[in-house]
């Protein structure tokens, strides 16, 4: 998924923790695509955007948070106007919809609900809860290191499941963005993936792996600056009934840009 603002002059938790406050985010998102059938390959690719905003709030145990998809757009290339218009429908639905929840300073949510009970709204909420960079419970700091989990659930074309990703993190420096001197943060990681459900009438099953890796920028007064992530995964689909094992690769090049001031 997905952030417009001023950050709280009142520290919350740790030092170099989040901090309260209010962010504005444009998340651009491309898919590239292949998928080989039959002995020919087949490419297609998507582009997504959307604007994002993020509150945090001081609460009894760390902070709340709100995620609010502000505006939603997404460009499928090559695809007939009948496909293009259910991906524009489903965009539109996006807008205005929001997860909010509890999490402690640095990024880790205990709870996280979707304001709505609409199909996508389990991957809302997997979405939100790995947006903002985990961060080491130490505080950022040159050469720090550390390592984190995420579990996340998809659907896609009617199939269901799980990407875990397993990363480490670095701090390679300091830099200046936008103004603001921040920490640059580096991560590594590997993906796992697994689902199942029915597609066009058929039962099918995926599983799959891949690498992650990108960096992000967290200012020395507690807000997430935004970052580039890019996921690389070979998937297997298998559609018992056809007899049929479809290998396909993917390639998601995301981009974090913080808004406003």
């Amino acid at each position: 998924m997905l952030v417009a603002g001023a950050v709280s002059a009142s520290p919350v938790g740790a030092q170099n923790a989040y901090k309260a406050g209010s962010s504005s985010y444009r998340v651009d998102q491309s898919i590239n695509a292949t998928q080989t059938m039959q002995g020919q390959s087949v490419e297609s690719s998507a582009s997504t955007l959307q604007l994002i905003s993020l509150s945090l709030a001081p609460a009894s145990q760390g902070l709340q948070f709100s995620l609010t998809v502000d505006s939603a757009s997404t460009i499928l290339a090559g695809a007939p106007p009948q496909q293009q218009e259910m991906a524009n429908a489903a965009m539109r639905e996006l807008k205005g919809r929001r997860v909010t929840g509890l999490m402690s300073p640095q990024g880790r949510v205990s709870t996280a609900q979707a304001s709505d009970s609409a199909p996508s709204s389990e991957q809302m909420v997997s979405s939100a809860r790995g947006f903002l960079p985990k961060l080491p419970a130490g505080g950022l700091k040159a050469g720090a290191s550390w390592n984190d989990s995420t579990t996340s659930r998809f659907n896609n074309n009617g199939v269901d499941g799980t990407t875990t990703v397993i990363s480490s993190h670095s701090v390679v420096g300091d830099t200046t963005i936008a103004g603001q001197a921040a920490w640059k943060i580096t991560q590594k990681g590997t993906v796992r993936l697994s689902g199942n459900g029915v597609s066009q009438g058929a039962e099918i099953s995926l599983d799959g792996k891949g690498t992650v890796e990108g960096h992000s920028f967290v200012s020395k007064s507690g807000v997430y600056l935004g970052g580039e992530q890019r996921l690389t995964q070979d998937m297997t689909i298998n559609v018992p009934a056809a007899g049929m094992t479809i290998p396909m690769e993917q390639n998601v090049m995301t981009r974090v840009t913080r808004i406003g001031g």
